[in-house]
């Protein structure tokens, strides 16, 4: 059975290097996974009779022609609950195939890969906040999926907390050979019951913006409510004023009165400058 799972986990992480466009030697794979170069064919072989077209050309491995979704799916949740011992469906994978990003199993694959063996990754990321592209060199901890995302949680070098990255967002990906240690830091904050009533129309929009991993969302047939428990920081209250009218705040009363603060503040502010000017 560990020599079937190796296996998967093999030929997986070949094709996606390859589709990744990596230069990948056959002789240095098969140093790299401690087999023999007569593993790797076979894997090429295996992979060819599930209907990909991937050769060997002057000791290289090259793909020859675009893989169906309907394979690559297969290949992703088949792959993604052996390394990250998670529970991955084949219908939170397809959610993921049907969003601008073409280069879902690769990623997703790598990724999963590097978060396992603890390996740096550096990529270009479209930003949410203003859509403008920026590059980081990422620590990857967490790959999970939640709702139509894949969600990379992650730290940026230089930086001691894990962000998340929506995997729809990256537009590069490259995997790095070397080792990351995290230092556990110790820090406690008093969080609050969050409940926040959203308009119907934004729905989506939440799952793309929520930046907290922890919540619950229902729905009626007018609006979402959204259960979270956070502590109330500038993020949190500059993110809920985001939404304009498409939002209420229903509890904690201390979220509400730290916002009516954070506006006064600007507002004086404002003023002042303006007196200035």
């Amino acid at each position: 059975m560990k020599d079937f799972i190796s296996d998967i986990k093999r030929q997986t992480e070949l094709l996606a290097r390859v589709m990744n466009q990596e230069s990948v030697d056959k002789i240095d794979f098969a140093e790299e996974n401690n087999v023999a170069l007569i593993t790797i064919e076979r894997d090429l072989k295996y992979l060819r009779s599930q209907g990909i077209m991937i050769y060997s050309r002057k000791g290289k491995v090259v793909l020859e022609e675009e893989i169906n979704k309907t394979i690559l799916n297969k290949l992703t949740a088949d792959y993604l609950p052996l390394k990250l011992n998670s529970d991955v469906f084949l219908k939170q994978v397809k959610g993921i195939s049907k969003t601008r990003q073409k280069n879902y199993f690769q990623y997703l694959v790598l990724i999963a890969k590097s978060v396992d063996e603890g390996k740096y990754i550096r990529i270009k990321y479209n930003r949410l906040s203003d859509n403008k592209e920026d590059e980081y060199l990422l620590k990857p901890v967490r790959l999970y999926a939640e709702e139509h995302n894949w969600i990379l949680n992650a730290v940026k070098e230089g930086e001691d907390k894990a962000k998340r990255f929506f995997i729809s967002r990256i537009k590069t990906l490259k995997s790095i050979d070397k080792n990351f240690k995290l230092m556990p830091i110790e820090k406690k904050e008093e969080t609050y019951e969050i409940k926040l009533k959203f308009n119907k129309e934004v729905e989506e929009e939440i799952y793309d913006k929520v930046w907290f991993d922890d919540f619950e969302i229902e729905r009626t047939d007018e609006y979402i409510i959204l259960k979270t428990n956070q502590p109330i920081t500038n993020k949190l209250a500059s993110w809920c004023i985001s939404w304009w009218d498409m939002i209420e705040i229903i509890s904690p009363i201390e979220l509400n009165e730290y916002i009516f603060e954070m506006i006064e503040s600007f507002k004086k502010r404002k003023s002042i400058i303006s007196k200035i000017l």
